[in-house]
């Protein structure tokens, strides 16, 4: 009787895939309830409070009210961040276009500078994993960006070009260094890497002429997996 041999490549890669999409789905799972019973328990609480306030006959309860309302916003707020990092929800809801800008739009309002999103008229036909793959590729290049590049200005691109879809994000920070994939402690960069590989396509860093880090990445929109 022969002993198995090794898994091929693709078996692999399948592996792989089912592994990360298992991954998003308990992702998306936690997301959803924390943004649907943490979010009504929040705006229960808040309607509680607002009763209260109206029986409320010494300034300083009234006080601690407004406090106690205050500090229920800021945990909302709070609540709906970790929800979109674990899985956006806008992503499943408007598409991946749509869920580019509002990422775009929270990463230029934390970070202080200017990002410019363009895109198709239409989300591309892919697959929904992949369409969180380029959702997960663009939040690492920002995260990147926020980290080490010290730009102002960025710039994510999103296009169908022929069979691939193709997605550009510059800035015009310090640039990269040539080893940035090798170095010691490049997760970031190596993550990006894994999740464009598991999608069957093509990442090459560079810099930009002038200044600043260019990342562009290629997949065929009939790819299948790799949405982690």
């Amino acid at each position: 009787m022969h002993a198995p041999g090794p898994p091929s490549p693709e078996a692999l890669r399948a592996w792989a895939v089912s592994l990360v999409d298992a991954r998003e789905e308990e992702r998306l799972r936690i997301a959803r309830g924390m943004h649907d019973e943490l979010g009504q328990l929040l705006t229960a609480l808040q309607l509680e409070l607002a009763s209260l306030a109206l029986v409320a006959k010494e300034p300083a309860q009234a006080q601690r009210i407004v406090s106690m309302k205050a500090l229920i916003d800021e945990t909302m707020v709070a609540v709906r961040r970790i929800s979109d990092d674990l899985r956006p929800l806008m992503l499943d809801d408007l598409g991946l276009n749509a869920a580019v800008e509002s990422l775009a739009r929270t990463a230029a309002s934390r970070m202080g500078i200017e990002v410019t999103v363009r895109h198709d008229e239409a989300d591309p036909p892919i697959q929904p994993s992949v369409a969180t793959a380029l959702y997960r590729i663009v939040q690492e290049a920002l995260t990147n960006v926020a980290r080490h590049a010290h730009a102002t200005d960025v710039s994510i691109d999103l296009r169908m070009q022929g069979r691939e879809i193709v997605l550009k994000v510059e800035d015009n920070g310090v640039g990269l260094p040539e080893d940035a994939l090798e170095r010691t402690g490049s997760w970031g960069l190596r993550g990006l890497l894994e999740r464009v590989n598991l999608c069957g396509g093509a990442l090459v860093l560079e810099n930009a002429p002038g200044s600043g880090a260019r990342m562009t990445v290629r997949l065929p929109i009939d790819a299948a997996g790799g949405s982690a």
